[in-house]
């Protein structure tokens, strides 16, 4: 706090108000007889200046030098032996200038070293609020950090999650296919090598456009459409007008992915996929048709894009009933 840039003006300001507490109300006086008003208060100022820069030299140079006592403990102890030197010196100096009755006797010390107590005890106070308010700034700056830090890790992670999750369940699925028809497989190896990429290039980002989303949605829905033709139905149906606003990356994708691992399907009994967006928000709704070991599951890509949206202070909605199964995320917009 000494080292305040409007130090002066706080000097000033004390002054006036020890000046205004002396005469008006009546306060203590700094000797045994009344001082002429114009001398008072340039008493009062030096006083005030004094204990101040004292103080400042202390906070500056003398508190650093002892390691195993607390520096505002340190700064009070040191400052009184300054007040001590500061009140002899002000008597001495009136002594000098205006003779007696103002001279160096006992009780004239011990008005003023009063005074100046009472304005040490005060500035050390306000030090002191001033020191645990600034510690207390930054240990939540700290903290703030170290939160901001643990979710990126954390985002991070979920991010990298999709990789292998993602390659595992393609990869799978084109073994089979080169063994069934060379020509799809080429095409799906080929749409597989640009959903790849787009992970590769978005997988650190937090959010994407919603019309980039759809783009890379409509060719997973291309290499679903290979894979199990038409036991999976897969309609599209967004507002444009949603399109500039944003989700993080591969939301879609990992619904509809969710769709195909927790549900059986055939070209008999498809099952089907509306993807709706209205309202700041995209739905994924899905007709049921639950394996047997899934009928108590909600899957690792749900909870990843739960903690994704969790972490950017959103949340998702998930509706189910008995024949139906919605996912609704909510769409951010940058301002």
């Amino acid at each position: 706090m000494f080292q305040h840039k409007r130090k002066f003006l706080f000097i000033t300001l004390l002054a006036i108000y020890s000046f205004v507490n002396i005469i008006v109300l009546e306060g203590d006086r700094l000797y045994q007889a009344a001082l002429p008003y114009h001398l008072l208060f340039i008493t009062i100022f030096g006083l005030s200046f004094s204990v101040w820069m004292a103080n400042l030299f202390i906070q500056n140079y003398l508190i650093k030098s002892i390691k195993s006592i607390h520096p505002l403990l340190q700064q009070f102890l040191i400052s009184i032996i300054a007040t001590v030197l500061i009140s002899l010196l002000s008597v001495e100096l009136t002594s000098l200038t205006l003779g007696d009755p103002f001279t160096l006797t006992q009780k004239n010390f011990m008005l003023t070293f009063g005074f100046t107590s009472r304005i040490n005890l005060f500035l050390n106070t306000v030090n002191a609020i001033y020191f645990f308010n600034k510690k207390f700034r930054e240990k939540e700056l700290e903290t703030e950090k170290l939160k901001n830090a643990t979710i990126g890790s954390q985002y991070e992670r979920l991010n990298h999650q999709l990789n292998p999750h993602f390659l595992f369940n393609n990869l799978n699925a084109l073994s089979s296919l080169m063994h069934t028809d060379l020509e799809k497989a080429d095409i799906f190896l080929q749409k597989l090598s640009s959903m790849y990429r787009y992970i590769s290039l978005n997988v650190n980002e937090e959010l994407v456009p919603v019309e980039q989303e759809l783009n890379f949605l409509k060719d997973y829905i291309s290499l679903l459409e290979i894979r199990f033709k038409n036991s999976l139905i897969i309609s599209l149906n967004i507002n444009p007008d949603l399109s500039k606003l944003f989700i993080p990356p591969v939301v879609l994708q990992l619904l509809i992915e969710n769709v195909v691992k927790h549900n059986y399907f055939t070209q008999e009994a498809p099952v089907k996929v509306d993807i709706t967006g209205e309202n700041g928000h995209l739905f994924i709704k899905n007709t049921i048709q639950l394996k047997k070991e899934d009928i108590d599951s909600i899957g690792i890509g749900l909870k990843n894009i739960s903690e994704r949206y969790r972490f950017l202070g959103e949340q998702i909605s998930i509706n189910k009933t008995e024949e139906f199964f919605e996912v609704s995320v909510p769409l951010i917009n940058i301002k």
